[in-house]
């Protein structure tokens, strides 16, 4: 029996939780997400958005993911014009949860139940996010 395998470049997570982490003096702010995958039949990643210090925005992200574990974890600069406007929009409370998408610069494959088939820890960059935000 043959297992039909599908291609994925963008990788949808449904928000579970958003913390807003203010630290120190200068009360520096990072965004902390915990997501469930959609379209990957089982795990969860963290996900870490941070401003970028960078005078020209700089728009960057990484996504690590385990092979002992259903997990994976996203870093993400934006720019703080961006940043601050991501921010602002999860501060907004809603019913349902907001979903990220991560679109890749490599594709990943997963098989008809929605299992990742990798074989090691393995790296993709991040070219591009986008949110779908829930309205009321």
């Amino acid at each position: 029996m043959t297992s039909e395998i599908q291609e994925l470049q963008a990788i949808h997570m449904s928000v579970q939780t958003a913390d807003l982490n203010v630290v120190g003096f200068d009360c520096e702010e990072t965004i902390t997400l915990s997501c469930g995958l959609m379209n990957i039949g089982r795990g969860i990643c963290s996900v870490n958005i941070n401003p970028s210090t960078s005078l020209i925005p700089i728009h960057r992200g990484l996504l690590n993911i385990e092979i002992n574990r259903p997990f994976m974890k996203a870093n993400i600069d934006l720019g703080m014009e961006l940043f601050l406007k991501t921010r602002d929009l999860l501060l907004r409370t809603s019913v349902r949860p907001a979903t990220l998408v991560l679109l890749l610069d490599q594709s990943l494959s997963v098989n008809i139940k929605g299992d990742l088939l990798i074989n090691r820890e393995t790296t993709r960059k991040i070219n591009d996010i986008s949110w779908i935000l829930p309205l009321k």
